[in-house]
């Protein structure tokens, strides 16, 4: 997606959010909850074996007993997250943050309100959503139907 209209440097960007996947992999890592939308598991970006190590990438995570991913099903209709992606940060220590993005730049803040806005959403997104498990089926379910059995592996990383 970091290079659908021509962007700078886009190596260099790839290279960046592929570090940052090495959060995921430290011995205490963030704790992480994702409801996903069930078009990205259908809209093709990169081609069928992109597509195909993407799910299987996600069904790997699927297996980190810190990570949850949740897909909201088509049948939900509508729902609190079409009005936006979100991210909800919660900390120990420091205050819950919210961020937000649209076409031109990143929003976060600390804003009691607008945690606690974008924590209802996020409450209603995941009431709506498949269990987990039901999830994972669903994920393999059309990478298999859609993209094939096996990812060929080429030994790249998945952004």
């Amino acid at each position: 997606m970091l290079g659908t209209r021509g962007e700078d440097d886009l190596d260099g960007k790839v290279a960046a959010r592929l570090d940052r996947q090495h959060i995921l992999q430290r011995d205490q890592p963030p704790v992480m909850w994702v409801v996903l939308s069930e078009a990205v598991l259908h809209q093709e970006v990169g081609g069928r074996e992109v597509m195909r190590e993407q799910l299987a990438h996600l069904l790997t995570l699927q297996k980190r007993r810190w990570l949850e991913i949740q897909v909201l099903p088509f049948e939900a209709g509508a729902h609190t997250g079409l009005m936006g992606s979100f991210t909800l940060l919660r900390f120990d220590k420091d205050p819950d943050v919210v961020y937000t993005e649209d076409f031109v730049q990143g929003h976060m803040t600390a804003n009691p309100e607008a945690v606690r806005e974008g924590s209802v959403r996020y409450d209603h997104l995941q009431a709506a959503a498949h269990s987990v498990d039901d999830s994972a089926a669903l994920i393999a379910r059309v990478m298999e139907e859609r993209y094939g059995i096996e990812p060929e592996r080429d030994g790249r990383d998945v952004a």
